[in-house]
């Protein structure tokens, strides 16, 4: 922002101690104050890491630490700024033997806990849910519910009480005790089945912290110490247990700043309630508190028309509640929001599509013009009217259902052809498709005689004696071969074989650079893979049986995962859901469908509910589903600077007419007539034109969101070692995320390095540690599938054990050096390169000579000192951290060393500012190329992952 602070944000960034409550309503700046008050607490010496900044998603984290960091001349300090899932995981990694937790304890998706779930049903006792036909169905609405009483923090002891003291009068009362009394039952079997077998889902990231910080006082004196100030952003969507996890955090003093806008509350469905900012106040008395009301973004048009709207939320806001003028002022007048109204739904679609065009033609950039529908299916809808007209445009954030993805459902097809040889039809889909390409017609007639003799398609290929279906049971042979893989095999690494020997994973990467298409079904395959491979962390046997019985829970559940390969651009028009709206601003914004059912959208039911007398004293009224609908709406109209549309339309796609939303009377007062069709315009888009156009492909693939953020390139030092060695191969690992060979080494690195963590961290803390620990928990991380035979397994193993005893006894025992750093994380901006490097040091030492950064390898073939220190000269890596630390502090450390712990070499060299300017230079042009989308092939290729250059 180019204005200065005013009064308002000058008293919240001066606020030194005691709580502070700062309600921030739309484009007033809350996030430049927060960094400013950090960088203003930094300067009164305060420390990075006493200063915890708590937000929603890992992309604010980011800008906010960005920000911090160019406030702080690229000063890359060590700020805790994370979201509350992160922040709690942290908690439970650096605790985890004060709860009881594995170091390595495994995190379940969404997907693994419904299989984790599914694998235990007969522990969970769910009799109330026996008579269905498909139990297996209930389970994504039993995890929810499992889900929704952590974020109420209710405890199996609470529920169980709860539910002892329901009546259980009529037969109607009878079966919800019985229901209730299950399900707490359930529940209870649940979370002990997780701490049994070391895992926990994402609920627990914060849930099981909360148990860590009550059960255990020492652990909550040791944090309320750490942290002199703690920051939450969008206060006003957090759930209970998120505010009960901080409220445990802030030490006496009460050091603690909220910022939020109960106006713009918009995530009850994730369980966030408006009480906790509401009864902010209540429960921390001496609170200040300050309202931001200076807009930077809308005019005062749009601000005044928004306020009508919000105000018929009261009395249940903080503008009622606590006396406070929440009025927004705007820096420009501007024009009054315009309201169309069409007898057609596809009307109002396509005047949406001609009024952008005539924008466009008169010089608008598309970057600045949004729509945003309340549903789903209305974004759809209005893409589809968009790429019939050909106006570019992005549907950000646009979910899709991974299990439909052609190529899953093909690989799934082939699965079910493994493990069943009379599954005919999922083998003539397998043999027709890209797997094996066999001619359908000369499928066709053999399965006419399956059919007729009544015998599989597997058994009459295979009894042919025609030269002609060699090639065919050829294909077949390998399907069995498979199928005798499959009893030993993990369900991933014979999905991977199958791509891998038909030749499809060669067939896909060769087609990426050129085929868009291509390029999509190899990001749908990485997400595909990470499911397998979560399937094969809690599955007691991950075989494909057992994932394909598992399969329909897969499905049930919903696996939707964003498509994170789009993003707000400045080269087309944005299409979006509200919801994923928050945050952003165009210049000019269209609201489409406004009307009844649509927005706002009936209050919808369906899961299990939890009993309200259970969650009273942890809701709001405020939370009531009509004032959140209105809410949405508020945030939608804010999100526009200067021009506002609202359209809605009389039907649909049934003869039933719409009601306008009574939004739309709150915003406007008196409702414009019907605008009539206008005979003269050209014939309206049809439906049926909508459905049979071809879609138009993208010339590139999107950088990855993770990757590439406010203009800034994101990458870790290992992807910039990569893209320097092989830009191309950077580009089939990290753009498209190509699923590579199981590979043992890696695993066998993560183990080792995870054991020299703990060794160097109970080093710094002064802590004890034993070697038998370390060895139990060695021998639970190390995975030892993949290697070509047991005997190699036996041998990796007995180097693992040895490798870490003997770190332990060089430097445990003997204590020769104590580590400065452990794991020191960084995050650096590059100005030049436009780029943010982020990553973790292994090990840093304060030496007599000067600082000293180690980074821990394993590799037995490194056993002189000539060839540890080959390496060390000629690693990027070591130059990429020299770099670093002199953006961090300025000066270049004294010493860069490779320490091979399997043979006990150390390697080391210094660095000079000409290697470091050098290297520079490198990202300037490595930023460049991966903007222009230029993935050139390197030099070296033995350990490239892109397809055979020949």
């Amino acid at each position: 922002m180019s204005f200065s602070l005013n009064e308002a944000q000058k008293t919240v960034v001066a606020h030194r101690d005691g709580p502070l409550l700062v309600v921030a309503g739309a484009g007033t700046g809350k996030t430049r104050v927060i960094v400013e008050r950090i960088t203003n607490l930094l300067s009164q010496g305060i420390e990075a890491k006493q200063i915890l900044a708590v937000t929603f998603t890992e992309k604010s984290a980011a800008e906010m630490l960005d920000r911090v960091l160019e406030a702080q001349s690229n000063f890359a300090v060590e700020l805790p700024v994370l979201t509350f899932n992160a922040f709690g995981e942290s908690l439970l990694r650096e605790f985890n033997t004060d709860i009881g937790l594995s170091r390595n304890f495994i995190l379940l998706g969404e997907s693994a806990k419904i299989v984790f779930l599914r694998q235990h049903l007969e522990e969970l006792e769910l009799d109330y849910y026996s008579p269905f036909s498909n139990p297996d169905g209930l389970l994504p609405d039993i995890a929810d519910h499992f889900s929704k009483l952590k974020q109420h923090v209710i405890t199996p002891e609470v529920y169980e009480n709860f539910v002892s003291k329901m009546p259980r009068g009529d037969e109607a009362e009878q079966l919800e005790q019985q229901k209730h009394t299950e399900l707490s039952r359930a529940y209870r079997h649940y979370l002990a089945l997780s701490k049994q077998y070391n895992v926990i889902d994402y609920d627990d990231q914060i849930y099981r912290a909360i148990e860590l910080l009550e059960s255990r006082p020492n652990v909550r004196t040791i944090l309320r110490k750490r942290y002199y100030t703690i920051m939450i952003d969008e206060f006003q969507d957090t759930n209970p247990m998120q505010s009960r996890l901080i409220d445990l955090l802030v030490n006496e003093t009460q050091n603690l700043m909220v910022v939020g806008d109960d106006d713009q509350s918009i995530y009850g469905f994730r369980g966030a309630t408006l009480a906790n900012i509401l009864e902010f106040k209540t429960r921390y008395p001496k609170a200040q508190q300050v309202a931001l009301t200076e807009n930077y973004r809308s005019t005062q048009s749009i601000l005044d028309s928004s306020h009508k709207l919000i105000t018929h939320n009261n009395p249940f806001r903080l503008e009622e509640k606590l006396g406070i003028d929440k009025k927004l002022h705007a820096q420009t007048e501007g024009e009054q929001a315009t309201l169309k109204d069409f007898t057609e739904l596809s009307l109002e679609l396509q005047w949406i599509g001609e009024d952008i065009s005539d924008r466009l033609e008169a010089g608008a950039s598309p970057g600045d013009i949004a729509i945003l529908c309340r549903r789903n299916t209305t974004a759809k809808e209005m893409s589809q009217v968009l790429e019939f007209m050909e106006i570019e445009h992005v549907v950000i954030g646009e979910r899709y259902q991974l299990y439909k993805a052609p190529i899953v459902r093909l690989l799934v097809e082939c699965l079910r052809t493994v493990i069943d040889s009379e599954a005919s039809i999922s083998l003539y889909h397998t043999l027709s498709s890209v797997l094996f390409k066999v001619e359908a017609s000369l499928l066709a007639d053999l399965a006419s005689q399956a059919k007729r003799q009544h015998q599989s398609l597997e058994a009459i290929i295979l009894s042919q004696t025609d030269g002609s279906y060699e090639p065919l049971q050829s294909a077949v042979k390998i399907i069995q071969d498979w199928r005798t893989e499959s009893a030993v095999l993990p369900v991933g690494k014979l999905v991977y074989k199958i791509i891998d020997q038909t030749g499809y994973k060669n067939t896909l990467s060769e087609t990426a650079l050129s085929d868009p298409e291509a390029a999509h079904s190899i990001m749908q395959l990485s997400e595909f893979f990470k499911t397998l491979k979560e399937f094969e962390s809690i599955a007691l046997q991950p075989t494909t049986v057992q994932y394909l019985e598992s399969f329909p829970v897969l499905e049930a559940a919903g696996d939707s995962n964003e498509d994170g390969t789009l993003e707000v651009t400045n080269n087309a028009i944005s299409v979006l859901t509200i919801h994923k709206s928050k945050g952003l601003e165009w210049e000019t914004v269209y609201i489409p469908d406004c009307t009844e059912g649509s927005f706002p959208l009936r209050a919808r039911g369906g899961g299990i509910a939890l009993p309200e007398a259970l969650i009273t004293n942890s809701s709001s009224e405020a939370d009531e589903h009509m004032a959140e609908e209105r809410r949405l709406m508020y945030v939608a109209l804010t999100r526009a600077k200067e021009n506002l549309i609202l359209t809605y339309s009389q039907r649909h796609h049934t003869p039933t007419p719409r009601k306008p939303s009574r939004f739309l009377k709150e915003v406007f007062g008196e409702l414009p007539e019907t605008v009539p069709q206008d005979a003269s315009k050209e014939e309206t888009i049809s439906e049926l034109e909508l459905l049979t156009r071809t879609p138009t492909l993208q010339k590139d693939i999107p950088l990855p969101k993770t990757m590439y953020q406010n203009d800034l390139i994101q990458v870790s030092v290992s992807q910039i070692v990569t893209f320097l060695n092989c830009p191309l191969d950077f580009y089939y690992r990290y753009i498209l995320s190509l699923p590579e060979a199981p590979n043992p080494a890696t695993s066998y690195g993560s183990a080792i390095h995870g054991g020299i963590e703990a060794i160097n961290k109970a080093l710094v803390t002064g802590e004890d540690i034993t070697l038998e620990a370390l060895k139990a928990e060695l021998e639970t991380s190390l995975v030892l599938d993949g290697y070509a035979s047991k005997a190699q397994q036996e041998r990796s193993k007995k180097q693992a054990m040895q490798t870490l005893e003997s770190f332990y006894t060089q430097n445990f025992v003997l204590k020769k050096h104590i580590p400065l750093y452990v794991e020191w994380p960084f995050s650096t901006k590059i100005p030049d390169a436009q780029m943010v490097i982020r990553g973790r040091l292994d090990v840093v030492f304060g030496t007599e000579e000067g600082i000293e950064i180690r980074d821990y390898k394993t590799s037995v073939s490194v056993g002189t000192p000539e060839k540890a220190k080959q390496r060390a000269t000629a690693s990027t890596q070591l130059t990429l951290y020299a770099l670093i630390w002199k953006e961090i502090h300025g000066e270049l450390p004294k010493k860069l060393s490779l320490e091979f712990v399997d043979t006990n070499q150390i390697g080391s060299v210094g660095k000079t500012q000409r290697g470091i300017d050098s290297m520079h230079a490198k990202l300037v042009e490595m930023s460049k190329a991966i903007k222009n989308n230029q993935f050139i092939p390197g030099k070296d290729h033995r350990y490239c992952q892109h397809p055979d250059l020949g």
